[in-house]
Formats: C-alpha cells, structure tokens, sequence
C-alpha cells in the first residue's frame, strides 16, 4: 500500500474557500475512480509565514502503477483546475510513501 501525500502552502485569503474546495469539489473528484482511497485531510502545524497556513491531503493506492495512471488520467486536470482557481496562493508538492509493517 503507498500513501500519496500532498502538502499545501495556503495563503489566509483564500484559506476558507480553499478548504471548501478541497471538502466538496476535490475529494469526490478524486475517489469517484475507485483508485485512490481513504482520502485523510490534515492541518500541518509548522512555523508559517503569519498570512498563511499549511495542509496536507493524503490517499492511499494499490501501487504504483495505479498512482500513475491515476495522475496520467485524472490528476493533472485536478492539479491545472487547482492552479486556475488560487494561482499563486496555494502551492503544493507531493510525496509518495509506502506503508512499512512495524512487525
């Protein structure tokens, strides 16, 4: 199982309708596939800039080669419509990780 994680870097002037956004438009865009799952949303607490706060969204994949058909296919509508709507205002990147068993 990996867990994609995107940390986002929001600005305080579009913080609440981002997080709208992401509540009712992003996230059932996103599992509506059935390819990402288990959708977790995440307040990062880290020293900010005092006009900004930071986020993180995880889901969980199969493997990768699910993840990359996921991004190939639906992802970077998802990323380009993210862009158009809060520009420079919200910044993201994404890590992959996989799930290590601590037995």
């Amino acid at each position: 199982m990996l867990i994609i994680n995107t940390t986002y870097h929001v600005s305080n002037s579009v913080e609440d309708r981002w997080k709208k956004w992401v509540k009712t438009e992003y996230v059932p865009s996103v599992i509506k596939s059935s390819i990402l799952i288990n959708p977790r949303f995440h307040r990062v607490y880290v020293e900010n800039e005092e006009d900004s706060n930071t986020y993180a969204l995880q889901f969980e994949v199969a493997n990768l080669d699910k993840m990359e058909y996921w991004f190939e296919h639906y992802g970077k509508e998802l990323n380009a419509m993210t862009s158009d709507l809060f520009h420079e205002d919200v910044l993201g990147f994404t890590t992959v990780m996989e799930l290590i068993d601590l037995d």
